[in-house]
């Protein structure tokens, strides 16, 4: 089995043994139990046998699956507790039966465990069409269709400002300090005393969806490249300009002398939704909160400008790199098939058009800006769910009981019931690639653009925008759109203070 195929299922696993929160939030260990520190990571994986690491992560499993909660008896005769979703994130919410497949019984685990504690039955109410007007003409008309709203984030802005959601913060029964509520996330989407969405363990696009740097390492081995990539970044000296060193000059033509897929080259990538993780990756935010708790705009800095200076030079103006203009998919079957030594995408990829890779590769969390970068970081694809509760519901606490108990049971169970049964029982161990996948979920950033991407759709993308341009571009595209977005964000920040005061 090639050592992602069991990363890559290693992710969910390596998701566990982290808090999932990217600003460090600490988990809560279990009575008597300390969480286990990061797992040994020796460079020469011959060295270690891949069954060295059992105990330590079973040890996390356990101690996952004893943490408690805090939540109320109660029993609620069959209440049925309503979802609304889309078809393609069915599988954050419910399934009508077990049919062996791993993540798909495990989800039904999940509920009926909830089901048979609460008294409720877990529905996933589909809404395919255009989910945000449904959403909205349903809380306007106060016509009960669901209890909670699970939508994709970049959209979620809207229903925030038409002040359609309750305010989390005053939900009874959640409590965002917990390890299951995604705090890297609900901290940023906080002004002041108010949350209208937030994100949890139940949210597996999340993880599905997190960035990474895919590498070639038999391709790599045949260059003796693997032991000084690894060992610097475990030493934590990956940087931009060790990537580009590498790949810069790595292009080897098929032999019809053109620059073509069927070709080898150091890095491919599309130039869409990818281009939007190189500013996490290399820590420049857009927006920051002040002292006063005021989300500011701080996108441009000297910094921001050399970063899209720098990737306007990798993607339009290196020999080794390549990059297919407007498509999500030709990229990452030119590195399923062996023509290139580095990709980034996102970890789905992995269970889809990776599956039947026949080269060795393994995920290596995208590059630091420079030596000084604290850590490594990444971001998440804008698609991801947020959760919302519809101002209008009759029993805030109902759906705050439900809610918090399924992102603990995801917490405890789900990921943990994937883990063991595809690793433990199918799979050996990695110890390299855990520790890969640890240091990139260790590092997961997130933006309150994101949330309000609609509303603010140019500086959501400009980093995308001004490496299309394939010109030094970002000083006057910030300049057309700072004024714009600096009032944008004070409205935002106006519309959470009324909301939440409940006007």
């Amino acid at each position: 089995m090639n050592s992602i195929k069991k990363a890559l299922l290693v992710f969910l696993a390596a998701a566990l043994l982290l808090p999932l929160a990217a600003c460090g939030t600490p988990t809560d260990p279990a009575p008597d139990t300390q969480a286990p520190g990061p797992a040994s990571t020796p460079t020469d994986s011959q060295n270690t046998p891949e069954t060295a690491l059992p105990s330590e992560l079973d040890t996390e499993m356990a101690r996952r699956a004893s943490v408690k909660d805090s939540l109320p008896d109660a029993d609620y005769e069959g209440r049925p507790f309503r979802v609304c979703t889309r078809d393609s994130y069915k599988y954050e919410v419910a399934t009508e039966e077990t049919n062996g497949e791993l993540l798909n019984d495990a989800l039904f685990d999940r509920n009926a465990r909830i089901e048979e504690r609460f008294g409720t039955e877990i529905i996933a109410v589909m809404e395919d069409g255009d989910q945000i007007s449904r959403i909205e003409q349903s809380i306007m008309a106060q016509d009960d269709a669901f209890d909670l709203a699970s939508t994709y984030v970049f959209l979620s802005g809207r229903l925030v400002l038409s002040g359609l959601y309750l305010n989390w913060l005053h939900m009874q029964y959640n409590d965002f300090e917990r390890p299951w509520w995604i705090h890297g996330v609900n901290d940023n989407f906080r002004v002041d005393d108010a949350i209208y969405t937030v994100v949890g363990d139940m949210c597996l696009s999340t993880l599905m969806q997190t960035a990474g740097m895919f590498y070639n390492m038999t391709e790599g081995e045949d260059r003796g490249l693997n032991e000084s990539i690894f060992k610097a970044v475990l030493d934590g000296d990956w940087t931009y300009d060790m990537f580009f060193s590498i790949i810069r000059d790595v292009y080897v033509d098929n032999g019809d002398g053109r620059r073509t897929e069927d070709d080898f080259y150091g890095f491919v990538a599309e130039n869409l939704c990818n281009l939007d993780i190189w500013p996490f990756a290399f820590d420049i935010p857009m927006v920051r909160k002040d002292e006063s708790g005021e989300p500011r705009l701080v996108y441009y800095t000297d910094k921001a400008v050399n970063a899209s200076q720098k990737i306007t030079q990798l993607y339009w103006y290196t020999t080794g790199s390549f990059i297919p203009e407007n498509s999500g998919m030709v990229q990452a079957e030119m590195f399923r098939d062996g023509h290139a030594l580095f990709t980034t995408t996102w970890f789905d990829k992995a269970f889809d058009i990776f599956r039947d890779m026949d080269d060795d590769y393994i995920i290596l969390p995208y590059p630091k800006w420079d030596e000084n970068q604290e850590k490594y970081m990444t971001g998440t694809m804008d698609n991801y769910s947020v959760l919302g509760v519809p101002k209008t519901v009759s029993d805030p606490d109902f759906i705050s009981v439900i809610t918090e108990a399924l992102n603990v049971e995801s917490y405890r169970t789900m990921f943990p019931t994937y883990y063991e049964e595809a690793l433990q029982h199918k799979l050996a161990r990695d110890p390299l690639s855990i520790t890969m996948l640890n240091l990139i979920m260790d590092g997961r950033t997130f933006d309150f653009v994101t949330l309000f991407h609609k509303q603010m759709p140019t500086i959501a993308m400009l980093f995308r925008y001004t490496v299309n341009s394939k010109s030094d571009t970002f000083s006057s595209q910030f300049a057309s759109v700072e004024r714009g977005t600096r009032s944008y964000l004070s409205l935002i920040a106006e519309d959470y203070r009324r909301y939440a005061n409940g006007d």
